[in-house]
């Protein structure tokens, strides 16, 4: 069986399926951009040089600015920006270059299919940039770039922790949290004494201690000072509210685990949408439980049950019976030849589905042209057991071994560089911008505003890429009419 007449409505321009340039491209910026942004993290949370820390960050990312750049230039030298309809359309092209996965003749469904390994580490990089971003900006507005300016002077000129006497205690006021014990907090005024073999008379400095009893004059608090230099004052603490901050930690170890554990369900979060949106199948070597069926596409469309609504392909067979193949295409992003035309739909029977399996279940699907191009998307499971019907193994079916042929991937995300907004690069520098302020010593309501105005700018971002494909088609005349 062949494939139908292709069908028009009118003059189509000839479209050149976009080469390995902007693919490679797409790879490499990506993993550079991710490879840049990745270091901010760890050297907020963990280098303890103030100087050494915000330098690093500092260059770490004005890689990815010049990442950015990167993009910009290679969107100019390819010609500007394309409509990301017109990418995705060129991809339906019949294929004339030689090599490539092997399969069997258009009367065989293929054994073989190119991989979807690299539309996997994609969306994987995407979801892991996305979380490592929002977290290292909730961890450098959580942070402190460097020490208090006291508290550097005082470090400057040997700090110690000392318990020091107290001569006059004020405006003592005692905490009741709903939870917890209760505290004081008050104004004291202390005795710092020189160090050995420091001249000089002990001096007195005010302090506000947080302790659990009262204080009053004739006791002790625990104090940091420099006993080189009693005159530059003394910070009311000890090792354990004060050791971090005198370690150049950026902040306490409490809020250290909250943005690991942040990170960590972040990454959790990546392999789950993973597993939701592709599986980790790579599904490139059919046989075993794999079925395939042969079948016309009529164009795109969408799968709807109840409120939940997904964008397919609709696969009719001989026996009329319709499949919904899911894969994320509008009606302008397929040529209008693809509708009428014969195909295989392969898929992998869903397991457990006589176990109670949700209906709305996905399992991994394919489908395979005669022009060569191959999509990979999802079936649902109960359109899964309603082909199964008609449907035959893999493995008997190619077991003819018709004459061999060239399959390529139908993979127009991969070659993003070209279709990406410049709106998106432009807000991709303003949160490098946000979070390079935010090494800086800004403290207080600044501090806030800038990283506000970063979690806008980065929703802002994550919907502008996510949507690109939709976005990207505006300036596009012929979607524009």
């Amino acid at each position: 069986m062949s494939s139908a007449e292709p069908t028009t409505t009118g003059p189509v321009p000839a479209l050149c399926r976009v080469g390995t340039g902007p693919r490679r491209a797409g790879a490499w910026f990506g993993a550079l951009g991710l490879a840049a942004v990745l270091p901010v993290l760890p050297l907020w949370l963990f280098c303890s040089d103030p100087e050494l820390r915000r330098t690093a960050i500092l260059v770490a990312l004005g890689c990815a600015l010049a990442c950015l750049g990167g993009i910009a230039l290679f969107q100019c030298a390819a010609g500007g920006r394309r409509p990301y309809a017109e990418v995705a359309v060129a991809e339906f092209s019949a294929t004339a270059e030689p090599g490539g996965p092997g399969a069997t003749g258009p009367d065989q469904p293929p054994s073989v299919l190119p991989s979807r390994r690299g539309m996997q580490a994609r969306s994987l990089v995407w979801y892991f940039g996305v979380c490592t971003v929002l977290v290292s900006l909730l961890a450098l507005v959580m942070g402190a770039p460097q020490r208090p300016e006291r508290m550097q002077r005082i470090v400057e000129a040997g700090a110690e922790f000392a318990n020091v006497p107290v001569e006059k205690v004020s405006d003592v006021r005692l905490h009741d949290p709903s939870k917890g014990h209760d505290y004081y907090t008050s104004t004291v005024v202390v005795r710092l004494a020189p160090g050995p073999g420091v001249e000089g008379d002990p001096v007195t400095a005010r302090v506000h201690p947080v302790t659990p009893d009262r204080p009053h004059a004739g006791g002790k608090v625990s104090v940091l000072y420099a006993p080189a230099r009693p005159a530059l004052g003394a910070l009311a603490g000890d090792e354990h509210s004060l050791g971090d901050a005198l370690e150049g930690s950026t902040m306490t170890t409490g809020r250290t685990w909250i943005v690991g554990i942040a990170w960590a369900a972040g990454i959790v979060l990546s392999v789950i949408g993973l597993s939701l949106r592709h599986g980790f199948r790579s599904f490139s070597r059919l046989g075993g439980a794999d079925m395939a069926v042969r079948g016309t596409c009529r164009g795109a469309g969408f799968w709807q049950r109840d409120s939940r609504k997904e964008q397919c392909l609709k696969i009719v067979t001989a026996s009329s019976r319709t499949a919904h193949f899911l894969v994320p295409v509008t009606e302008r992003q397929v040529p209008a030849s693809l509708k009428g035309q014969h195909l295989w739909l392969c898929w992998e029977a869903p397991r457990g589905a006589e176990n109670g399996q949700s209906a709305a279940g996905g399992t991994a699907a394919a489908l395979v042209s005669d022009d060569g191009w191959v999509m990979h998307g999802k079936l649902k499971a109960d359109d899964a057991r309603m082909m199964a019907a008609e449907g035959v193994s893999v493995d008997k079916a190619a077991a003819g071994h018709g004459e061999s042929r060239v399959l390529r991937l139908w993979n127009p995300q991969a070659a993003w560089p070209l279709y990406l907004a410049p709106s998106a690069l432009a807000l991709a520098a303003a949160l490098i911008g946000c979070a390079a302020l935010l090494t800086l010593d800004i403290t207080g309501t600044w501090r806030w505003v800038i990283d506000l105005a970063g979690a806008v700018i980065g929703l802002a971002l994550a919907y502008a890429a996510m949507k690109a494909p939709y976005l990207s088609n505006a300036g596009d005349p012929e979607a524009a009419s």
